[in-house]
């Protein structure tokens, strides 16, 4: 009788790992669904100084995308860091790279419109519909301030960086099928569509 138990009780374990293991793997490219904010880059110099000051400074998008260690130093001395990414970050969930996030078509935000940008910044979803991973800082931004940032990124030299893709662990992957969701609001768009 206990043997018969301990069978059945291993079969139900082994089948809910099994479908835990399932359902991980078929939500790992869930798409969603959120707003194009209407914001338009500018060329005017003191809203790209301002945009500059919020990358650099307020919002501190320099310390992740920047492949550079000694960025206090460089800010120090008046000079801007490459926003050209590659940072490599160790996590229990994996080993991520941050974006590209100069204008180069290849490899930066060149090919993506204001509006696409804006949508990461302010709602976390990418060109494609995927949540990118919940550290950008941008939700609570004004439009002024995200017209200011956009500007002062379309304003940068474009820099060809290749970045690595993003390696999940076991752990990574299973937050990314059921914990990471973009910050969207149930007014602003109807979420979760496969």
């Amino acid at each position: 009788m206990l043997r018969k138990l301990l069978k059945w009780t291993g079969l139900v374990i082994l089948f809910i790992v099994a479908g835990i293991a399932i359902a991980t793997m078929l939500r790992q490219h869930l798409t969603y669904d959120a707003p194009y904010p209407n914001i338009k880059a500018s060329t005017d110099t003191a809203i790209i100084a301002k945009g500059k000051h919020i990358a650099l400074v307020e919002k501190g998008c320099v310390h992740c995308h920047s492949p550079i260690n000694n960025i206090d130093s460089m800010l120090k001395k008046g000079e801007e860091p490459s926003l050209a990414g590659a940072k490599k970050f160790d996590t229990p969930f994996g080993t991520f790279f941050t974006p590209n996030i100069t204008p180069d078509a290849a490899t930066g935000i060149g090919n993506m419109t204001d509006g696409e940008l804006a949508r990461v910044l302010r709602y976390g979803v990418k060109s494609n519909g995927e949540a990118v991973l919940p550290f950008m800082q941008g939700q609570d931004m004004s439009d002024e301030d995200m017209t200011a940032l956009i500007s002062y990124l379309r304003s940068l030299k474009p820099v060809e960086n290749s970045v690595p893709e993003n390696q999940f662990s076991l752990m990574g992957r299973f937050a990314k099928a059921f914990v990471v969701k973009p910050s969207i609001p149930e007014s602003a768009a109807t979420i979760a569509k496969k």
